[in-house]
């Protein structure tokens, strides 16, 4: 009898043996996979958040700025604003100061309801801003503004969003036939929030108050949850395609002035 019972502790201890020894194998392999990630996140936070799409949209809305300017100088937009319409209209100007006499270029993101909140429904709109280098060969800075307002109820929040990325750059090949592309990093948001009816955000790049929130998307002192900061950077180059969609556009619309003006120009009967 003893001896049977002693067989079985033996057998409990070994089966105790080896289940702890498979859930220290699982464990380790879980740490490892952690360290592993780790290592990444780190390794992606050091060298930045660089995309090359980002940067491509970046070369192709300066390009087409540049395209813009070249039709503008040549008096296309001003010719066009008088003589393609009916009755004369005033001469417009695609391009904009600010307060610091910097040139920018001005456009309408998407506006209407938004139930992200359900359910509480919010009337939004948006607005970007682009500045030019002084060659227009690439971009300075782009600002993008988010302004919403709770559609319904007593109590009504107006919020603004800004994301700012104050140097936009292109990707440049190196002489060793390698490709530099932005860290991205410098990347600024912006949170405002004001509960009376009376404030007004205006559709301008450079605001005069500070905004309640601000963060940076690769900030080492107070660097953002990771998940977050992959975020940032999808919805940031979902804007921009839509944004060089927005450029594009205006562009094709004065080369078409341009053609109208040429047809005009032909009417001689």
């Amino acid at each position: 009898m003893k001896s049977a019972i002693k067989f079985i502790l033996i057998i409990l201890a070994s089966l105790t043996i080896l289940v702890h020894s498979v859930y220290s194998e699982k464990t380790k392999a879980m740490t490892y996979k952690e360290r592993e990630t780790e290592k990444q996140i780190d390794a992606q936070r050091k060298s930045g958040f660089s995309d090359v799409e980002i940067d491509t949209l970046h070369e192709s809305i300066s390009t087409n700025l540049q395209e813009i300017k070249k039709l503008r100088d040549m008096g296309v937009e001003k010719q066009s604003a008088i003589y393609l319409t009916d009755i004369p209209a005033t001469d417009t100007d695609i391009f904009k100061t600010d307060k610091d006499g910097k040139t920018y270029i001005q456009f309408a993101l998407p506006q209407g309801q938004s139930y992200v909140d359900w359910p509480k429904i919010y009337l939004y709109d948006g607005v970007g801003f682009i500045y030019p280098s002084e060659d227009y060969s690439q971009l300075d800075k782009i600002v993008l503004m988010f302004r919403r307002v709770n559609a319904e109820g007593q109590q009504y929040t107006k919020e603004m969003r800004r994301l700012i990325n104050p140097t936009p750059k292109n990707s440049v090949t190196n002489e060793d036939g390698t490709v530099s592309t932005d860290s991205n990093s410098d990347i600024q948001l912006e949170y405002y929030q004001s509960m009376t009816s009376n404030t007004v955000w205006p559709d301008k790049p450079i605001l005069d108050n500070e905004p309640d929130v601000k963060m940076e998307l690769n900030n080492a002192d107070n660097l953002l949850p990771y998940e977050k900061q992959k975020l940032i950077m999808h919805q940031y180059k979902k804007i921009l395609r839509k944004v060089d969609k927005i450029v594009a556009l205006r562009l094709r619309g004065l080369q078409l002035d341009q053609r109208r003006m040429v047809t005009k120009m032909l009417e001689y009967k």
